[in-house]
């Protein structure tokens, strides 16, 4: 693998190249950059996939949807549609893409829910229904620089930190390191509940080398109880695992601790399942005693199989995950503080 990431680093010179000379052009006003009239908040990461994005997103929604307005606006990665799109209650993952639907899902008319592939074009398509919005979350968004934001949010997994990852290809790396200056705020996400103060204190002091300002919080993922996606049932000590998410190994090893993993299913993050997906499951599974566990973004792209054998046969079940954040009192000021901020900058 070093000798790979050894061949494949001038090409990640290369890109890192491009991306920089793009974001200088951002920042001295070549390539432009719209504001809207709307409080915008960006959540998003440096690197590909499996940052929690999406739990990072739902936090923010459930403590701020009581106060403002919120809408989301994401790309609807996975869809098979095009063009801007706010979710009704006959989307699907296909129509809307898994992680949008998990929000409306959870949120319903609370919020609401956009997707388009360019975001620039999805916010006034949102706007035009919806002019009393006043909130916009911006999902997997920091380098989508064609939209101001007033916070930018930048996430980095415990296990992978930027600071140790390279630039694609020989990384995982969308930018260079030292594009973490631009976050407002840096959280380190899926920590061990019981990192200490002095792993918190070095992980900080690596990120100081980026970003010598932004506040570095530190959260982890906090998993409910198991819901049936289908119809109620109990739960079997033997399960077997469906998952397409980009990290499933917390998930398992979290599982593990309280069931017996008889098999399990991966497939690539976002993907769409198909029935032949679902018979080649079924056979491998049938006549065994089990209960199927999926993660709950997953679990939206299994709805259409309702009426599957597979579905028939054995009950499956969904595994609802929350974030908690140290300093929430912190977190939530700074954010309320921004909002507030742009909003007298509005009205005045």
């Amino acid at each position: 693998m070093k000798i790979i990431r050894y061949l494949l680093f001038p090409f990640s010179v290369l890109y890192a190249g491009i991306m920089r000379l793009r974001n200088i052009q951002y920042n001295n006003g070549s390539r432009p950059i719209t504001t809207f009239d709307r409080v915008v908040i960006s959540v998003g990461n440096l690197s590909t996939g499996g940052t929690g994005k999406t739990p990072m997103i739902e936090y923010l929604i459930g403590r701020l949807k009581d106060r403002y307005k919120v809408a989301t606006v994401s790309r609807g990665y996975g869809r098979k549609t095009t063009g801007e799109r706010i979710a009704t209650p006959e989307d699907t993952a296909r129509t809307l893409g898994d992680e949008p639907l998990q929000f409306y899902r959870k949120f319903g008319e609370e919020i609401k829910v956009v997707v388009g592939e360019e975001r620039i074009l999805a916010i006034p398509h949102l706007l035009m229904d919806y002019p009393e919005t006043e909130l916009i979350l911006l999902d997997d968004a920091y380098q989508h620089r064609k939209v101001s934001r007033d916070f930018n949010i930048m996430l980095s997994d415990f296990s992978a930190p930027f600071y140790r990852d390279l630039v694609l290809p020989a990384g995982r790396l969308r930018e260079g390191r030292s594009e973490a200056g631009r976050a407002d705020a840096i959280v380190i996400t899926k920590c061990p509940k019981t990192i200490s103060d002095s792993t918190k204190a070095e992980i900080e002091k690596e990120v100081r080398a980026y970003n010598s300002v932004a506040p570095v919080f530190f959260s982890s993922i906090e998993y409910g109880e198991l819901k049936p996606v289908f119809n109620k049932a109990k739960i079997e000590k033997e399960v077997a695992v469906i998952s397409a998410i980009a990290r499933p190994k917390p998930f398992y090893e979290y599982l593990e601790k309280r069931f017996t993993l008889m098999e399990r299913f991966e497939f690539v993050d976002h993907y769409n399942f198909k029935s032949a997906d679902l018979d080649r499951i079924l056979r491998k599974l049938n006549g065994k005693r089990l209960s199927i566990v999926t993660t709950e973004k997953d679990m939206v792209r299994l709805l259409p199989f309702a009426d599957h054998p597979l579905i028939r046969q054995f009950n499956v079940f969904y595994q609802p995950i929350e974030v908690s954040i140290d300093r929430p009192e912190i977190f939530e000021k700074l954010l309320l503080e921004c909002i507030e901020g742009r909003k007298r900058e509005l009205n005045s």
